[in-house]
């Protein structure tokens, strides 16, 4: 299951300063923080075109294993150092998110992406 996060800077942030800080400083937060990195399988961090258009500046992809995972990063005291973070550098009113289940893969050009089974 995933976790799809639109997300908007901060007001008086530039493009640059955010996407830096989301890369270098965010990112490795969440990786390296017991309770959270440790429940995610994959994190993804999806910065938007410069030619975009949808007001995001980005989309986060968490995937995890079960939705108990995703609980469980949720509801771990850590996350609060996690979305404390967030406010240094996001807009929290603007964050729009879907958990998404399992994907239906249309295409997939990379033998080693998911593919639908056969009936």
């Amino acid at each position: 299951m995933h976790l799809v996060a639109f997300v908007k800077r901060k007001e008086g942030l530039s493009r640059e300063e955010f996407l830096e800080y989301w890369r270098d400083v965010h990112g490795p937060l969440v990786r390296d923080t017991p309770g959270l990195g440790d429940r995610i399988v994959s994190y993804v961090q999806h910065p938007a075109h410069p030619n975009d258009r949808s007001g995001f500046d980005g989309v986060a992809i968490q995937e995890f294993a079960a939705w108990e995972d995703l609980i469980g990063m949720l509801s771990d005291p850590a996350a609060e150092r996690m979305r404390a973070d967030e406010e240094t550098f996001l807009d929290p009113s603007s964050i729009k998110v879907v958990f998404t289940g399992d994907p239906n893969v249309v295409i997939a050009t990379d033998s080693s992406a998911d593919r639908p089974s056969e009936p």
